[in-house]
C-alpha cells in the first residue's frame, strides 16, 4: 500500500475504467453529470462533466462562475453559493471537497481517516456561449461494496442538494483489474 494513496491516483498503475453516465443535474442552463470512474487498487478517480451556458454577462448567478467563486485553473470554487461535492458512504462516512481532514499540501506519512474526495486535475474550454469542465475527483479510499451515493449543490445556479447512487460492487470488482505499468 503506497503511503500517499490518499493524496491520489498511482503513478504506475493502469487503472480499469467503470461507467457511469449519469446525470446528476440538469436544468435548461447546467449540466453536471458523472461520465465514469478510473479504479485502482485504493481508490479511484471520478469524471464529473460540468457544462454550463452563459447567460448575460451582469447576471448575479454568473458571478459563481466567473467572479469570486470561479478560478480558471481549478474551476469552480465552494464559495457560499458555488459548487460542492461529496460522497457518503453506508454507514454515514462522508467527504466533501470543501472538508479536507489536510488543508493544502501534507506530508505522504501523515494518514488521514478516510474516505476523501479532492480535486485531482481536470480541463476546461469556454466561449462567450458556453462554459465545459471536465473535473477528475480522487475518492480515498475505495467505496465499500454496495450501493453510495455521489452528492452535488451548486445553489448560485439553480441546484439544490443532489443524490447520485453509485455502484460501489462494479468498483471494488474493478479494483481486482487495476494493473502496474510494468512487472
Amino acid at each position: 500500500m503506497d503511503a500517499a494513496s490518499w493524496q491520489g491516483p498511482p503513478r504506475e498503475v493502469l487503472g480499469q475504467i467503470v461507467p457511469i453516465q449519469q446525470f446528476v443535474a440538469r436544468t435548461d442552463r447546467v449540466a453536471a453529470a458523472l461520465h465514469y470512474a478510473v479504479v485502482f487498487p485504493e481508490g479511484c478517480l471520478l469524471a464529473l462533466h460540468l457544462a454550463i451556458r452563459r447567460g448575460s454577462l451582469d447576471d448575479p448567478a454568473w458571478e459563481s462562475v466567473a467572479g469570486n467563486d470561479f478560478d480558471y485553473v481549478s474551476g469552480p470554487q465552494p464559495g457560499a453559493g458555488g459548487l460542492k461535492v461529496g460522497v457518503r458512504f453506508p454507514g454515514g462516512s462522508r467527504a466533501t471537497t470543501v472538508e479536507h481532514a489536510f488543508p493544502g499540501w501534507a506530508h505522504p506519512t501523515d494518514r488521514p481517516e478516510g474516505p476523501m474526495l479532492v480535486e485531482a486535475g481536470g480541463d476546461a474550454a469556454s466561449s462567450d456561449q458556453y462554459y465545459d469542465r471536465h473535473q477528475r475527483l480522487w475518492l480515498w479510499p475505495l467505496p465499500p461494496p454496495g450501493p453510495f451515493e455521489f452528492v452535488a449543490e451548486w445553489p448560485d445556479l439553480g441546484i439544490d442538494l443532489t443524490y447520485v447512487t453509485l455502484d460501489g460492487n462494479a468498483v471494488v470488482r474493478a479494483a481486482e483489474h487495476a494493473v502496474p505499468l510494468w512487472g
